[in-house]
This record gives structure tokens, sequence and C-alpha cells, in this order.
């Protein structure tokens, strides 16, 4: 089966804030970012994640692998090697893959017991 190529290999998100605390039952309450990827292709997507500081050198790359025909959605909470992405901090990152993806941003905030919930789609670059 042959799926239709969509997507692009540089996307950024300019705007990424881990809350530093949580309202509710973890984990589905825990406040959280998350990059949702979508690799409709036939071959899997090697995909490096690097986060951008206002006051400090950027962290990563982070290395996840998007199966062909498959959806990953990564929790930037969980993201360890080469470092933990600190709580509380603003950042931005960058997503680049060897071969096109889409990326759509979410947002959990739980600091408070109505919580928000912001979505939107990535920027892609060329």
């Amino acid at each position: 089966m042959t799926a239709k190529t969509i997507g692009k290999k540089h996307w950024a998100i300019a705007e990424g804030y881990i809350p530093a605390w949580s309202h509710g039952p973890e984990p589905e309450m825990t406040s959280h970012e998350t990059a949702c990827l979508l690799n409709a292709g036939d071959e899997d997507a090697h995909v490096k994640i690097r986060i951008y500081f206002s006051d400090r050198e950027p962290a990563g790359p982070y290395r996840v692998t998007v199966p062909a025909r498959r959806t990953l959605h990564v929790r930037f909470n969980d993201l360890q090697d080469p470092e933990p992405i600190p709580k509380g901090t603003d950042y931005a990152s960058t997503i680049d893959a060897d071969v096109p993806i889409v990326v759509q941003h979410t947002r959990l905030d739980s600091r408070q017991a109505k919580t928000a919930l912001v979505t939107t789609v990535a920027f892609a670059g060329d």
C-alpha cells in the first residue's frame, strides 16, 4: 500500500512551556507539552527534536522514530536523553525528520481545577 506523501521535513514550535505543577490524577491530568507526529508515508521517520532557551544553549537532539503509517505523541515532559526539559521555563523547539511528517503541538495546563487544552499545527519549513 502506498500512502500519499504529506508533511514536511522541518518544523518549528515557537512557544513551549511545561507548567511546574498539576492538579488532578496522574498521568492523565499531568500538565504537559506534546508534539503529535504523523508519519503517513511508507518509510519510518527518524526525528530529531532540539529545544531552544532564552538564556542558555539549546538542548538535544532528542531522537524518536515514528514508524511508517503511524502516529507518535511525544510528551516533552518525558524526554530525558540527553537531559530533561526544565519545568516552569519558556522554550521553543525544532523538529527535523528524514522523511515528510506532520507535527501538531498540544499543551495541557492543569495548574487549576479547571484545565486548559491548547493545540495548533506547528510551523512547517522547507
